[in-house]
């Protein structure tokens, strides 16, 4: 309390200093009365300033990190840098290194009142929430079904590094510095240093991923997979020394410890207990609530927020309980965020309510704020910074090489193992917070702490450009082999993908498969997935319904693919072979999931749904998905087999075979047949189609007809010549074929105007059209017409037959060959 004026006022601040003591008033007003409050007192020196007040001060110093680290980040990502770079520069530059003591630009960023703690408090909250919400995204299923690969990368890239790098250090370093001086690194630092330097954190190597959008290829599921079993093996470790070291420090005797734990209440047995019942607490009575909250949600509402919030006040108790036993206190918060089932509704709830807030205000203010304590000086002339130079190198190394060793005995390409062992080595947040800590226990001293954030800084930095240029994950769909239906053996099974993205996409498809003729001669598999947009999740998640064991609520969002395709498999058992899949995944990377499964299936032909729909008469436009137009781009620039883009028109007067309400079955009822015609220009696209059109003439219910467009242009041929002879051939063998009836001709053209024309003419005379899609493709045919396409992924006789122009109520198959890339 202080006394001013000759009125003998009294007015209580909130915060005053007085010699070596900070006075403080009780209850603190948070608060400000605003930026211009009424001046109380004539002296300036009296009134408190809005910006003195915790939460001003608190929101000021969140607007300036946000547009540093916003400002820093516009440039460096056109370097190929992520966002924990800027980050990281930015609590570099608001750090003692260029705020000095005593300033007035560094009391503002570090007070020394009880604004501090408010800071503490915020930055604590936001790294607890952080991971948090990690362990929502994390799919547990994955350690289950972690294969040996990724448990011998995942164990031996931290596991045996760590023991590698403390026979190296014992045996050969210690002496490293001068042994007379204090500023001599000692062996707790050592230990600190390199144990945290072969570490691999899941939230690290997912959030690197999923800014360098790898997380859907083959490395980025690995790095995940290897990730988790790193996370829980060295978790288990920690929790395992941190029990040791209390042990050693109680002096506690295992003969009579457990009296004693029950007499005091806070020796370590019992606090290892409690964190034993805790994660048991977590497994059978959290994770069963959440399913209760789960059924307690009507499908297709939200989350109530009320269940949001206990969830919320249950995390920070998990917070405190962690600390409580010794812990580090992102471990309850963490427990608890597996324990949320991950998706929708309640995964997705938490992840859209609280994730823009923690990963772009609140992340970024832990960051700094841990960081300030930087200063770059202090290691001019320090005797010690050689030594943490040196193991900080050589544990890099290390942890290189036995990331990169396993890779190699598993048959990776050696850039891949290369790529591999930098996304294992690549440091971020979590270890950032577990060298805050340390410093903040004293376990290191000021220097190391500086030269420690400053190298994280640097790994950020170099690590994901290097990646970038290293790695292309469309080299994982690669085609080293022909997987075409050009090139099948005569009645070889047919190996299709059919992707599925709306319910309105079941019905065609499954027509289409029809229409495709299988037999018992020459049989049909597909490989159904069905892709859904990623929400609530960091990593994708990968679903066989025909291995499957996850709980109702995961795949109901399937239930009507697997219920079609299922009745499709019964109708033609013994010549259809089905198996079904769910990919969740963000759309951008969604391809991935397409490529890789048609990969490892090694299907011959990929059927991907169009991007727009038409209302039942074909006269209006439903829906134009641009999110599916770019993802079927994304599929034709690097399938690792032939690509069929189905653009779906139903016609209540026509025949269709493609109609939820008619199929191919209803011609045989009406005496009538499904017309099918397959345009002709020349190429490997072409061929591919007419591969096709020939197997679909097997069926005595479809007519076919090929249409061939010539000319006597023979400057029109010139760079085709073997494309010609190729494509002479495959007709003659089709004019031959005995099996099948198709009906064949030519039709002279001279310019792209009659090719416009004679498509014009034939639109009403056919149910279906197939052609090639001709990417890329000069020909005489269609010179001009490519400046007035709209849709560049159908070609330009494909885009031509679904223009609004053409009024075309036939559907439309475009075919694309494989591309081989390399």
């Amino acid at each position: 309390m202080e006394v001013f004026g000759d009125n003998k006022m009294f007015y209580m601040r909130d915060t005053w200093r007085e010699g070596t003591m900070i006075c403080d008033v009780l209850p603190i007003n948070p608060s400000s009365n605003g930026v211009w409050p009424q001046q109380k007192f004539s002296d300036p020196n009296i009134n408190v300033h809005f910006w003195n007040y915790a939460f001003p001060h608190l929101q000021m110093i969140f607007l300036i990190i946000s547009f540093l680290w916003q400002f820093l980040h516009f440039f460096l990502r056109r370097l190929g840098m992520i966002r924990f770079t800027s980050h990281m520069l930015t609590g570099v530059l608001l750090s003692k290194s260029f705020l000095k003591e005593n300033s007035a630009a560094r009391r503002f960023f570090s007070t020394e009142d009880y604004k501090e703690i408010v800071f503490s408090l915020t930055a604590a909250c936001s790294y607890m929430m952080f991971w948090f919400l990690m362990g929502v995204k994390m799919d547990t299923g994955l350690i289950r079904t972690t294969g040996r690969k990724a448990i011998t990368i995942g164990l031996s890239s931290v596991l045996l590094s760590t023991l590698v790098c403390s026979v190296i250090f014992f045996g050969n370093l210690r002496d490293v510095g001068t042994k007379n001086s204090d500023h001599t690194l000692n062996s707790l630092e050592y230990v600190v240093i390199y144990s945290i330097q072969c570490l691999s954190s899941f939230p690290v190597v997912g959030n690197l991923l999923f800014e360098l959008r790898l997380q859907n290829s083959e490395l980025g599921r690995l790095a995940i997979s290897s990730a988790v079993i790193s996370d829980f093996s060295t978790s288990i470790l920690a929790s395992v020394l941190i029990f040791m070291k209390e042990l050693k420090d109680e002096q506690t005797r295992l003969g009579s410890v457990f009296i004693g734990d029950v007499i005091a209440g806070n020796r370590p047995l019992m606090r290892a207990g409690i964190v034993v019942l805790f994660v048991c607490i977590a497994i059978y009575v959290f994770r069963p609530l959440m399913f209760y909250i789960i059924k307690q949600t009507p499908s297709g509402r939200p989350v109530k927020a009320i269940y949001l919030s206990t969830i919320i006040v249950m995390v920070s108790g998990s917070a405190i309980l962690a600390n409580w036993c010794k812990q580090s206190i992102f471990m309850g918060p963490f427990i608890l965020g597996l324990a949320v089932p991950h998706g929708p509704p309640l995964g997705s709830a938490i992840i859209q309510k609280y994730e823009s807030a923690i990963f772009g205000t609140f992340l970024p203010f832990f960051i700094a704020s841990s960081s300030t304590e930087i200063d770059i000086s202090a290691l001019f002339g320090w005797e010690g910074l050689n030594g943490i130079i040196l193991i900080m190198v050589t544990s890099f190394v290390v942890k290189f090489i036995f990331t990169t060793v396993p890779a190699l005995f598993y048959g990776m390409p050696m850039e891949d193992c290369f790529a591999l062992s930098l996304i294992m080595s690549f440091k971020g947040i979590f270890e950032l917070g577990a060298y805050a800590l340390a410093y903040q226990r004293g376990s290191v001293r000021p220097e190391t702490f500086t030269v420690a954030c400053l190298y994280i800084t640097l790994n950020s930095a170099i690590i994901p450009p290097i990646l970038r240029y290293l790695y292309d994950p469309s080299r994982m769909y690669a085609g080293y082999e022909k997987r075409n239906m050009q090139h099948l053996k005569p009645n070889s099974e047919l190996r299709i993908l059919s992707c599925i993205y709306r319910t309105d996409d079941i019905s065609p498809m499954i027509n289409l498969l029809e229409a495709i003729c299988p037999s018992r001669e020459s049989p049909v598999a597909t490989y159904v997935l069905h892709l859904m947009e990623l929400v609530g999740q960091a990593n994708p998640i990968f679903i066989s319904h025909k291995l499957q064991t996850r709980r109702t609520e995961e795949t109901s969002y399937s239930n009507n693919v697997l219920v079609s395709f299922e009745k499709f498999r019964k109708d033609f058992y013994g010549s259809v072979f089905v198996s079904t899949y769910t990919a969740l995944s963000m759309p951008d990377t969604m391809h991935g999931d397409i490529c890789m499964l048609a990969l490892n299936n090694t299907t011959s032909l990929i059927l991907l749904p169009f991007h727009q729909t038409w209302s039942a008469d074909g006269s209006a436009l439903i829906s134009n998905n641009n999110m599916i137009r770019n993802l079927n781009k994304s599929v034709l620039d690097v399938a690792p087999c032939s690509v069929g883009v189905f653009v779906y028109r139903s016609s209540s007067g026509r025949k269709n075979i493609s109609s939820g309400r008619k199929t191919i079955n209803g011609t045989v009822p009406n005496l009538s047949s499904y017309n099918i015609c397959m345009i002709f220009l020349g190429g490997k696209d072409d061929r591919e189609a007419v591969t096709l059109a020939t197997r679909m003439a097997r069926d005595p219910r479809i007519n076919i007809t090929i249409v061939r467009l010539i000319t006597t242009d023979e400057k029109a041929r010139e760079n085709t010549v073997w494309d010609k002879m190729l494509d002479d051939e495959l007709l003659r063998d089709v004019k031959s074929n005995t099996l099948v009836d198709i009906f064949y001709s030519e039709k002279a053209i001279e310019d792209a105007a009659e090719t416009s024309s004679l498509l014009r003419s034939m639109v009403s005379d056919f149910d279906m059209f197939i052609v090639g899609r001709g990417n890329g493709r000069t020909s005489v045919f269609t010179e001009g017409l490519e400046e007035w396409s709209e849709f560049k992924e159908l070609g330009i006789i494909g885009d031509l037959l679904t223009s609004q122009d053409f009024n075309c109520q036939a559907s439309v198959l475009v075919i694309q060959q494989q591309q081989l890339m390399i």
